[in-house]
């Protein structure tokens, strides 16, 4: 008897499906019945473990060397009168190794009858067929961005922190992020100071980040990779440099757990918060040059009413010139 093993999917990454196919060539055996183990080793000479075995009954039995929780990833069934398939959801890093069928081929006395006893004829191994790929995982990138470089008193600044993913990038439930934002008051301070952060389950925590106690913040996660920055009440004390700090989490493929990726840091954008004067200034010099006209305009009309009404002297009389004229000619 021989058994030829061959790749019928190949696994190039971690997360990828493993499918192998064993087929026997018996001789002499009329009427046999396979029993098909599924073996593997981590390298030529390491250990051989069990993944799985089919029996001539099609009755299917996992190893010791199988997890209890990756049961639903294995599968061997029977897709020919000749011939079997071995398939692997979803390969690790730990699945890594060669892989091969073990079949020994039983038969049954010919009047034993449907409860005989099944007695093996022979063996073989098949060839060995190799899973081995690279886990290069996904990389990302940070970006922020500002909607306004500079905002008046009392007005809300808004800061976008965006995060990109390229590579082997993984589904968008499998990735998570903390993200933490930071103020410097002075361009290129050596010490920024933490205003908040929200870690990877969603929780918001802040920082005290030396601020005043009028304007405060708030993070918003406006979708799976963007989260936003809101400064409320901004005051001259806010202005500064601000960036975002981001540390990935994704579920790798490959080993099946949660994985930190690099820590990454966001360029820094500047906020002013001016001082508008104009604006400060327009309502106080209008009220005041209107209560100055109103003023101007009733101290005129309370004048002309005095020196109309109470300065008028009735009993004068104009003088007559005839009498000097008189006194001049005499």
């Amino acid at each position: 008897m021989g058994v030829v093993a061959e790749r019928q999917r190949e696994a190039s990454g971690g997360g990828a499906t493993f499918e192998m196919s064993c087929t026997v060539a018996p001789k002499n055996l009329p009427g046999a019945g396979f029993s098909v183990l599924v073996q593997s080793q981590e390298s030529i000479e390491g250990a051989v473990r069990t993944i799985m075995n089919l029996s001539p009954d099609n009755v299917l039995h996992y190893g010791g060397a199988t997890d209890p929780q990756r049961r639903d990833s294995l599968m061997l069934t029977k897709s020919g009168p000749l011939e079997f398939r071995f398939r692997l959801a979803g390969v690790q890093l730990a699945d890594r190794g060669f892989y091969w069928c073990d079949v020994h081929a039983l038969t049954k006395p010919a009047d034993g009858g449907a409860g005989g006893t099944w007695t093996e004829a022979a063996s073989a191994e098949s060839n060995k067929v190799r899973i081995n790929f690279q886990e290069n995982g996904p990389s990302f990138a940070v970006a922020i961005q500002s909607d306004r470089s500079s905002v008046f008193p009392w007005e809300t600044a808004k800061m976008e922190c965006a995060l990109s993913v390229s590579g082997s990038a993984p589904k968008s439930d499998d990735v998570a992020y903390e993200v933490s934002w930071f103020f410097s008051r002075l361009r290129g301070g050596s010490a920024p100071a933490l205003l908040a952060a929200v870690d990877r389950y969603g929780v918001v925590r802040g920082g005290a980040g030396g601020r005043n106690t009028s304007s405060d913040v708030s993070v918003e996660r406006r979708d799976a990779n963007t989260f936003l920055l809101r400064v409320h009440g901004t005051q001259d004390s806010d202005s500064g440099e601000y960036h975002c700090s981001a540390t990935p989490w994704y579920l790798s493929a490959s080993t099946g757990a949660w994985t930190q990726a690099q820590e990454l840091t966001s360029p820094a954008v500047f906020l002013t918060v001016r001082f508008a004067v104009w604006e400060s200034l327009k309502l106080p010099l209008l009220y005041g040059s209107m209560a100055s006209l109103g003023v101007g305009i009733f101290s005129l009309v309370l004048g002309l009413l005095c020196a109309h009404c109470c300065c008028r002297n009735t009993l004068h009389t104009p003088r007559s010139r005839n009498k000097l004229m008189d006194l001049e000619m005499d």
